[in-house]
Protein backbone atom coordinates (compact mmCIF):
# COMPACT_ATOMS: atom_id res chain seq x y z
CA UNK A 1 0.00 0.00 0.00
CA UNK A 2 1.11 3.56 -0.68
CA UNK A 3 3.01 4.77 2.44
CA UNK A 4 1.16 8.11 2.42
CA UNK A 5 -2.18 6.33 2.46
CA UNK A 6 -1.10 3.87 5.14
CA UNK A 7 0.13 6.65 7.43
CA UNK A 8 -3.05 8.67 6.83
CA UNK A 9 -5.30 5.74 7.70
CA UNK A 10 -3.35 5.14 10.90
CA UNK A 11 -3.99 8.73 11.97
CA UNK A 12 -7.71 8.13 11.37
CA UNK A 13 -7.67 4.93 13.42
CA UNK A 14 -8.40 2.77 10.37
CA UNK A 15 -6.52 -0.53 10.48
CA UNK A 16 -6.59 -2.82 7.47
CA UNK A 17 -5.58 -6.47 7.33
CA UNK A 18 -3.13 -7.76 4.73
CA UNK A 19 -6.07 -9.22 2.79
CA UNK A 20 -7.82 -5.83 2.75
CA UNK A 21 -4.63 -4.09 1.62
CA UNK A 22 -4.22 -6.66 -1.15
CA UNK A 23 -7.79 -6.02 -2.31
CA UNK A 24 -7.17 -2.28 -2.45
CA UNK A 25 -4.06 -2.93 -4.51
CA UNK A 26 -5.98 -5.15 -6.92
CA UNK A 27 -8.72 -2.53 -7.21
CA UNK A 28 -6.08 0.11 -7.97
CA UNK A 29 -4.65 -2.11 -10.70
CA UNK A 30 -8.08 -2.67 -12.24
CA UNK A 31 -8.62 1.08 -12.29
CA UNK A 32 -5.28 1.58 -14.04
CA UNK A 33 -6.08 -1.16 -16.54
CA UNK A 34 -9.49 0.16 -17.60
CA UNK A 35 -9.25 3.88 -16.84
CA UNK A 36 -8.58 5.14 -20.36
CA UNK A 37 -11.22 2.97 -22.01
CA UNK A 38 -13.97 3.86 -19.54
CA UNK A 39 -12.82 7.39 -18.66
CA UNK A 40 -12.61 6.51 -14.97
CA UNK A 41 -9.70 8.74 -13.96
CA UNK A 42 -7.92 11.79 -15.32
CA UNK A 43 -4.21 11.51 -16.10
CA UNK A 44 -3.44 13.55 -12.98
CA UNK A 45 -5.63 11.40 -10.76
CA UNK A 46 -3.91 8.21 -11.92
CA UNK A 47 -0.77 9.44 -10.14
CA UNK A 48 -2.55 10.07 -6.85
CA UNK A 49 -5.28 7.47 -6.70
CA UNK A 50 -4.23 6.19 -3.28
CA UNK A 51 -3.25 9.40 -1.45
CA UNK A 52 -6.28 11.23 -2.88
CA UNK A 53 -9.16 8.96 -3.89
CA UNK A 54 -8.60 6.04 -1.53
CA UNK A 55 -7.75 8.32 1.39
CA UNK A 56 -10.82 10.47 0.73
CA UNK A 57 -13.08 7.43 0.36
CA UNK A 58 -11.97 5.89 3.65
CA UNK A 59 -11.52 8.97 5.84
CA UNK A 60 -15.14 9.04 7.14
CA UNK A 61 -15.49 5.25 7.44
CA UNK A 62 -16.14 5.69 11.16
CA UNK A 63 -19.31 7.68 10.38
CA UNK A 64 -20.98 4.49 9.14
CA UNK A 65 -22.61 2.43 11.90
CA UNK A 66 -21.95 -1.26 12.29
CA UNK A 67 -23.84 -3.71 10.08
CA UNK A 68 -25.26 -0.84 8.03
CA UNK A 69 -26.97 -1.22 4.70
CA UNK A 70 -25.22 1.36 2.51
CA UNK A 71 -25.79 2.74 -1.00
CA UNK A 72 -23.05 4.53 -2.95
CA UNK A 73 -25.07 6.99 -5.06
CA UNK A 74 -23.68 7.48 -8.57
CA UNK A 75 -20.77 5.17 -7.84
CA UNK A 76 -18.93 5.69 -11.13
CA UNK A 77 -15.53 4.03 -10.75
CA UNK A 78 -16.55 2.72 -7.32
CA UNK A 79 -15.40 5.60 -5.15
CA UNK A 80 -16.06 5.65 -2.24
CA UNK A 81 -18.12 2.44 -2.32
CA UNK A 82 -15.44 -0.13 -3.18
CA UNK A 83 -12.82 1.05 -0.64
CA UNK A 84 -15.55 1.26 2.03
CA UNK A 85 -16.78 -2.24 1.22
CA UNK A 86 -13.20 -3.50 1.57
CA UNK A 87 -12.52 -1.69 4.85
CA UNK A 88 -15.96 -2.35 6.35
CA UNK A 89 -16.90 -5.98 5.62
CA UNK A 90 -19.66 -5.68 8.23
CA UNK A 91 -21.66 -3.45 5.87
CA UNK A 92 -23.73 -4.37 2.82
CA UNK A 93 -22.77 -2.01 -0.01
CA UNK A 94 -24.98 -1.33 -3.03
CA UNK A 95 -23.15 0.49 -5.82
CA UNK A 96 -25.69 2.59 -7.73
CA UNK A 97 -24.48 3.24 -11.29
CA UNK A 98 -26.73 3.74 -14.33
CA UNK A 99 -24.01 3.81 -17.01
CA UNK A 100 -23.76 0.27 -18.38
CA UNK A 101 -20.00 0.14 -18.98
CA UNK A 102 -19.19 1.47 -15.52
CA UNK A 103 -21.73 -0.85 -13.90
CA UNK A 104 -20.06 -3.75 -15.74
CA UNK A 105 -16.68 -2.60 -14.43
CA UNK A 106 -18.04 -2.53 -10.87
CA UNK A 107 -19.37 -6.06 -11.26
CA UNK A 108 -15.93 -7.16 -12.43
CA UNK A 109 -14.28 -5.52 -9.42
CA UNK A 110 -16.70 -7.23 -7.04
CA UNK A 111 -16.03 -10.59 -8.69
CA UNK A 112 -12.22 -10.30 -8.83
CA UNK A 113 -11.95 -8.94 -5.28
CA UNK A 114 -14.44 -11.52 -3.95
CA UNK A 115 -16.43 -8.79 -2.23
CA UNK A 116 -19.30 -10.77 -0.77
CA UNK A 117 -20.75 -7.65 0.89
CA UNK A 118 -21.11 -5.62 -2.33
CA UNK A 119 -23.59 -5.58 -5.20
CA UNK A 120 -24.42 -3.33 -8.15
CA UNK A 121 -27.72 -1.63 -8.96
CA UNK A 122 -27.25 -0.91 -12.69
CA UNK A 123 -29.85 1.84 -13.07
CA UNK A 124 -30.77 5.30 -11.88
CA UNK A 125 -31.03 5.68 -8.13
CA UNK A 126 -34.61 6.92 -8.12
CA UNK A 127 -35.68 3.48 -9.37
CA UNK A 128 -34.43 1.73 -6.24
CA UNK A 129 -37.28 0.43 -4.11
CA UNK A 130 -35.06 -0.40 -1.13
CA UNK A 131 -34.16 1.94 1.70
CA UNK A 132 -30.76 2.28 3.34
CA UNK A 133 -29.14 3.14 6.66
CA UNK A 134 -26.51 5.32 4.94
CA UNK A 135 -26.22 6.75 1.42
CA UNK A 136 -22.83 8.09 0.34
CA UNK A 137 -22.71 10.96 -2.15
CA UNK A 138 -19.36 11.91 -3.69
CA UNK A 139 -18.81 14.03 -6.84
CA UNK A 140 -22.47 13.75 -7.87
CA UNK A 141 -23.72 17.34 -7.52
CA UNK A 142 -24.42 20.00 -4.95
CA UNK A 143 -26.14 19.15 -1.68
CA UNK A 144 -29.22 21.05 -2.78
CA UNK A 145 -29.35 19.21 -6.11
CA UNK A 146 -29.36 15.69 -4.67
CA UNK A 147 -30.71 16.01 -1.13
CA UNK A 148 -34.43 15.59 -1.74
CA UNK A 149 -34.10 12.64 -4.13
CA UNK A 150 -31.56 10.78 -2.00
CA UNK A 151 -33.47 11.38 1.23
CA UNK A 152 -36.42 9.36 -0.13
CA UNK A 153 -34.31 6.22 0.00
CA UNK A 154 -33.29 6.43 3.66
CA UNK A 155 -34.63 4.23 6.41
CA UNK A 156 -36.11 5.96 9.45
CA UNK A 157 -33.11 7.29 11.33
CA UNK A 158 -30.90 6.90 8.25
CA UNK A 159 -28.25 9.36 7.08
CA UNK A 160 -26.65 10.83 3.97
CA UNK A 161 -22.85 11.01 4.00
CA UNK A 162 -21.75 13.88 1.76
CA UNK A 163 -18.13 14.03 0.56
CA UNK A 164 -17.29 17.68 -0.07
CA UNK A 165 -14.46 20.16 -0.48
CA UNK A 166 -13.98 23.73 0.78
CA UNK A 167 -17.35 24.82 -0.67
CA UNK A 168 -19.25 22.63 1.79
CA UNK A 169 -20.38 25.50 4.01
CA UNK A 170 -21.75 27.41 1.02
CA UNK A 171 -23.62 24.34 -0.21
CA UNK A 172 -25.03 23.77 3.27
CA UNK A 173 -26.25 27.37 3.40
CA UNK A 174 -27.93 26.97 0.01
CA UNK A 175 -29.72 23.84 1.23
CA UNK A 176 -30.54 25.19 4.71
CA UNK A 177 -34.29 25.50 4.26
CA UNK A 178 -34.82 21.99 2.91
CA UNK A 179 -32.67 20.53 5.69
CA UNK A 180 -34.61 21.99 8.60
CA UNK A 181 -35.14 19.36 11.29
CA UNK A 182 -32.15 17.27 10.19
CA UNK A 183 -29.07 16.66 12.32
CA UNK A 184 -25.64 17.35 10.83
CA UNK A 185 -22.34 15.85 11.99
CA UNK A 186 -19.24 17.38 10.39
CA UNK A 187 -15.57 16.49 10.02
CA UNK A 188 -12.75 18.34 8.26
CA UNK A 189 -9.70 16.47 7.04
CA UNK A 190 -6.50 17.32 5.20
CA UNK A 191 -5.56 14.49 2.86
CA UNK A 192 -1.93 13.29 2.49
CA UNK A 193 -1.08 15.76 -0.28
CA UNK A 194 -2.82 18.77 1.20
CA UNK A 195 -6.35 18.60 -0.24
CA UNK A 196 -8.99 19.89 2.16
CA UNK A 197 -12.04 17.65 2.50
CA UNK A 198 -15.27 17.97 4.46
CA UNK A 199 -17.59 15.15 5.45
CA UNK A 200 -21.20 15.86 6.39
CA UNK A 201 -23.42 13.20 7.92
CA UNK A 202 -26.99 14.43 7.57
CA UNK A 203 -29.48 12.29 9.49
CA UNK A 204 -33.26 12.20 9.68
Amino acid sequence: MNPELEEFLETRGIELTKTQKDKLKLYRNLLYETSDRLNLLSARDRERIEPLHFADSLAPAGFIPGDAKVADWGSGAGLPGIPLAIARPDTLMTLVESRKKKAAFLLRVIRELSLENAEVFPDRGEKIEETFDVITVRAVGSIRDVFVEVMKHLKTGGAILFYKGPRADKEMAEAKRMMEGFKVKKASVILPRGEERRYLLVSK
